[in-house]
């Protein structure tokens, strides 16, 4: 990086950096560390890092040669000289910069930030939540006060009035100022978790990839025992048969689940403005769904599990059939890696009941069901109980966002049932 382009990038930032040879002679500097550091004020040509702090030669010597063996950021606490001879105690993180030139000394960029401003900052904002509180409590007890007033004091009331306004306006103050640290804490966690939204981009795509690959697996099985039994003259017509209901069906599952695989990446590459770019069709909802439970089928392998749908035969409805389907497979894929883990004979019930222009979706299980303290925070983002265990906790939300969304309906969790989890989502009809 070439000193101009460090102070491009860096001048808009608020804390100071430093560009640094290995050698520890500064290159260049930002804005914010020239009106900070008074040394880099009145001079012109390049000084050494030791001139700006209160620390010693072999401290900062061993510095220097940790932050130019690594581009990892590596932090450390130094004493800088500032203003009117004050000090103060920054931290800084240096880590080397390779230049794209051959035969060139790594540069180190030192970015600081002063503990003491920040402990203020947080400091400054628990004051001004405590003068909030106090505030509110007291505009309570003034207005429990003005209810009890006499009529004849019209014109005491009207100063005391006057007097809440302007404390109205210094808490509306108050509130939009906390309203702007909260929104900056905001966008920070939600930078901090575009990790996590790679992470659930696999997790929602691995099960139909799963279920193709069970059915590749199992596809490719059959046909090297058919074609044993061909190489041996023994295949019977009613092999052949078996074949090819076999080969039908793999390659239906395989189809289907393809499909869910590439309807679910459009809709996270879309999640924030829409969830899919599904158009809306008329659909017989049992037989939907019955086709739905049956391509997947294969998480219902290897466990006593069941599944019934309960719903008259002659609904159909005009929908988004795949937000329908996505929601269930959520739905079905939350009671398999939750709720019946270690639940033997677990049994999934869907019941559809139509209710004066609204089509309600009953989904239960008997599983462990989903604890009351857990259950206000089911539908936020990246919430899961099994973090560790690669949860991304976008299924639930996704489910939520399809719900209200895409399908103008709402969804919650039921308490009538003693175990087992159990969700309502109605959506018109």
């Amino acid at each position: 990086m070439l000193p101009e382009n460090f102070v491009k990038i860096t001048n808009a930032l608020q804390s100071p950096h430093l560009l640094l040879t290995n050698k520890g002679i500064i290159v260049s500097f930002n804005s914010r560390a020239k009106y900070i550091f008074p040394l880099l004020k009145v001079t012109s040509s390049m000084i050494h890092i030791s001139e700006l702090l209160n620390e010693s030669p072999d401290k900062i010597e061993r510095l220097l040669k940790m932050w130019s063996r690594t581009q990892t950021p590596l932090p450390s606490s130094l004493v800088f000289h500032e203003q009117n001879e004050s000090s103060s105690t920054y931290r800084c993180n240096g880590s080397a910069i390779r230049s794209s030139a051959n035969n060139h000394q790594p540069l180190i960029m030192l970015q600081c930030n002063n503990k003491e401003q920040s402990t203020a900052i947080f400091a400054t904002l628990n004051l001004k939540i405590e003068q909030l509180k106090h505030e509110i409590k007291e505009r309570r007890y003034t207005e429990q006060q003005i209810l009890l007033l006499n009529k004849n004091l019209e014109q005491s009331i009207n100063e005391r009035t006057a007097e809440l306004q302007h404390k109205n306006q210094e808490l509306n103050r108050f509130l939009a100022e906390l309203k702007s640290a909260q929104d900056q804490i905001i966008r920070s966690e939600r930078l901090a978790s575009l990790g996590g939204m790679v992470a659930g981009v696999a997790h929602e795509i691995n099960n139909p990839v799963g279920v193709c690959l069970t059915a590749s697996s199992h596809l490719t099985q059959q046909v090297s025992f058919y074609q044993t039994l061909y190489d041996q003259d023994k295949l019977t017509r009613n092999d052949l048969e078996k074949f090819l209901e076999t080969a039908s069906k793999s390659s239906a599952i395989i189809e289907s689940n393809l499909n869910r695989a590439a309807s679910q990446i459009g809709r996270f590459k879309q999640l924030a403005v829409d969830q899919s770019n599904d158009e809306a069709r008329i659909i017989n909802v049992k037989k939907y769904l019955t086709e739905l439970l049956l391509s997947l089928q294969p998480y219902f392998e290897n466990t006593s599990h069941t599944w019934n749908i309960i719903c008259d035969k002659a609904l159909t409805i005009e929908t988004y059939p795949g937000a329908i389907g996505q929601i269930i497979t959520n739905l079905i894929s939350n009671s398999m890696t939750h709720g019946l883990v270690d639940i033997d004979n677990g049994k999934i019930e869907i019941e559809i009941i139509q209710n004066k222009g609204l089509i309600q979706f009953h989904y239960k299980d008997n599983g462990i069901g989903i604890p009351l303290h857990d259950r206000p925070k089911v539908f936020d983002p990246f919430f899961t109980t099994k973090r560790n265990q690669g949860g991304s906790g976008l299924g639930m939300n996704i489910v939520y966002n399809l719900v209200t969304g895409k399908l103008g309906g709402n969804i919650s969790i039921e308490n009538k049932q003693s175990n087992g989890a159990y969700f309502v989502f109605t959506i018109p009809e």
